[in-house]
């Protein structure tokens, strides 16, 4: 127990310095944040280079004032202003939580641009929730209507152009009576055209393969549970489905205006039941028959749907303290969810592939913490720390499954090819049976018989007649000669038995069958040993000559000796189909995958400290088996 649990203590801490560590780099190389260029101060930028800018800060900010640029170039020293970089506060109320984070602001940002016109572009991500953007007092853009009167909320990702030199003035308007998360709250992007456009689309592009993947696990998961009903399975479709409905809101808003509710709330509550299935796939994997994961995932979903409702009510009546309280009450239940799923794989960490789930855990973890530490994070073409954090989970969730799902697979030919073997063995049991039945009947009637013969020698030697004496007993050897002599292959009875049904099979089809064995009563290798070898070798030999046209001449030949306390076994056989091969492992003719019954015999032939080769020439395969033996007078 406790080296498991140090082992599991070496595992976590190695995941979460590794997940910080790429974390780290995301925020350094991957960060609108942290990106080389230049930024504004106090409101002014000078662009000197053809390059992208991520427009961070300074923005001249206009608290609960919706302008037009008019109206601040007539009334400018009469409103306050302050500076203020995006993602600095949670909302319009800038920090005060005396103060609702509803209601209008307008940002600001001077440019100064080279004096050679050209054409520029701004993308806009996700502002809240309504806005008119201006550039030197021209309306260029707008989404929703941010007028308070004619108040109507649209969100959706744009990109805008115009053309410009000189000293530019963009202005935004921003109106938002619903999201908390009010005002600009991602970095707008400003460029060429070419480099905005293509920044998104790489985004877009990133977030599409993602779900395409997604689905189409989902899909093969969707097959898998009608094939093999796993509950399991079905919660790992579900937890797929809430990845998708968690992870499609970029996509959507890139060509999609929608409203902040439902869209926001349906992306919480896919979260909430994301965790739910997580839950309960756990509890599948580790077979666990406790009820406390059954019940602790109903409350997540059943939170997850109380939370929705409850946003889109406190969203309806502009209830921003029910609003920050439900933004509260799901990063308790981030935390909890991922300590109880991590709780779990280190106290069950001996079970089978909790390892591969305490590092999907660990990793969502260090994706929660990476979000508290480094909160000035804004990707520019990949994904949130937490998405990455989700994504790990779920691709070591379903490692896992598809582990599992390997492993019964596995089993399921295993078990197959040894109930294959059982039968055969049975058939080869009765059909030696029979034949002893028959010589046993054989032998009554030779007795029965021979009071007759004996009678019959004793008148003519009574009488002298020794001459039809012997022409009757030239007779009777004639007779038996004729019989049908029962050949022995060899003194092992087991073997001997296994060799008389493939040699039975390639009778009845008019096959060849050449043997020389030599093999003793009693060796050192046992009985159940031998007939895996020759069983799966003559039966795929048998297999192999059967589908051969008899003008071909097909064969089995079957060789065995002792020399130098090695045991030497050769059966080749001719073969006509293609035979196909990775390294030393042949692929099956009968099922899909590699070959059991070659396999089965390597894993005796290792056991047994020996080795065995496999060659195909001139349309001949010969397997070659060399053991380590001892004979009879030294076991």
């Amino acid at each position: 127990m406790k080296k498991n649990r140090k082992y599991s203590l070496i595992l976590v801490a190695a995941v979460f310095a590794l997940s910080m560590g790429v974390f780290f780099l995301l925020y350094c190389f991957d960060n609108k944040y942290t990106a080389k260029g230049d930024r504004a101060i106090q409101g002014i930028l000078y662009i000197q280079e053809d390059s992208v800018h991520y427009l961070t800060g300074e923005w001249e900010y206009y608290p609960n004032l919706l302008l037009t640029p008019r109206e601040l170039e007539e009334h400018k020293e009469e409103y306050y202003s302050r500076y203020i970089s995006i993602g600095e506060y949670g909302g319009m109320d800038l920090g005060d939580g005396d103060k609702s984070p509803f209601g209008s602001g307008t940002y600001r940002l001077t440019l100064v641009l080279p004096e050679k016109e050209k054409r520029y572009a701004i993308g806009l991500v996700e502002v809240f929730s309504s806005y008119n953007l201006y550039v030197n007092g021209n309306l260029i853009g707008q989404v929703g209507n941010p007028d308070p009167e004619n108040y109507k909320e649209q969100i959706q990702n744009r990109v805008f152009t115009f053309e410009g030199k000189g000293t530019v003035e963009m202005m935004i308007s921003v109106t938002d009576w619903h999201s908390v998360s009010s005002g600009i709250q991602f970095v707008p992007v400003f460029g060429s055209p070419l480099q905005v456009n293509l920044i998104r689309g790489l985004s877009i592009v990133g977030d599409a393969v993602y779900l395409a993947l997604t689905f189409f696990v989902f899909l093969f998961t969707v097959y898998m549970f009608v094939r093999t009903k796993k509950t399991e399975l079905c919660f790992f479709a579900l937890l797929c489905v809430c990845v998708i409905g968690y992870s499609f809101y970029p996509v959507l808003h890139a060509f999609v205006p929608v409203k902040v509710q439902p869209s926001y709330g349906l992306e919480t509550l896919f979260y909430y039941l994301m965790f739910a299935c997580v839950v309960a796939v756990q509890q599948k994997i580790l077979c666990d028959e406790g009820r406390f994961p059954e019940i602790l995932a109903v409350i997540l979903a059943a939170a997850g749907v109380l939370i929705f409702a409850a946003e889109l009510f406190c969203s309806g009546i502009q209830s921003a303290g029910g609003l920050y309280l439900i933004s509260g009450i799901t990063e308790i239940m981030k935390w909890f969810s991922a300590a109880y799923l991590m709780f779990r794989s280190v106290k069950d960490i001996q079970q089978k592939y909790n390892s591969v789930l305490l590092v999907g855990i660990t990793a969502y973890a260090s994706s929660l913490a990476a979000d508290r530490i480094w909160k000035a994070y804004e990707p520019i073409v990949g994904g949130w720390f937490t998405e990455f954090g989700s994504a790990v989970l779920i691709f070591c969730v379903g490692l896992t499954l598809w582990i599992e799902l390997a492993n019964a697979y596995r089993f399921q030919l295993t078990y197959g090819e040894y109930s294959r073997q059982m039968e055969q063995k049975l058939l080869m049991q009765k059909q030696h049976y029979e034949e002893l039945t028959q010589k046993m009947d054989e032998i009554s009637k030779m007795r029965h018989d021979m009071r007759h013969h004996l009678r019959t020698v004793m008148a003519y030697a009574q009488q002298e007649k020794y001459e039809e004496l012997m022409k009757y007993l030239q007779e009777y050897a004639s007779v038996m000669t004729k019989e049908e002599k029962t050949v022995c292959y060899c003194r092992n009875m087991a073997v001997d038995a296994v060799i008389h049904f493939y040699a039975g099979e390639l009778k009845q089809r008019g096959i060849l069958l050449e043997h020389d064995m030599m093999l003793p009563k009693n060796i050192s290798i046992s009985d159940t040993d031998l007939c895996k070898i020759y069983g799966n070798l003559l039966e795929n030999a048998v297999d192999a000559v059967a589908e051969q046209s008899r003008e071909k001449n097909p064969y089995v030949k079957i060789l065995t000796k002792i020399k130098n306390k090695k045991l030497l076994i050769e059966i080749s056989n001719t073969y006509t189909n293609k035979i196909q091969r990775k390294e030393d492992r042949f692929y099956s003719t009968k099922h899909e995958g590699f070959g059991i019954g070659t396999a089965s015999v390597s894993e005796v032939v290792q056991k047994a400290g020996g080795y065995v080769t496999f060659c195909t020439e001139d349309g001949v395969f010969k397997v070659n088996i060399f053991l380590p033996v001892k004979t009879a007078a030294e076991v």
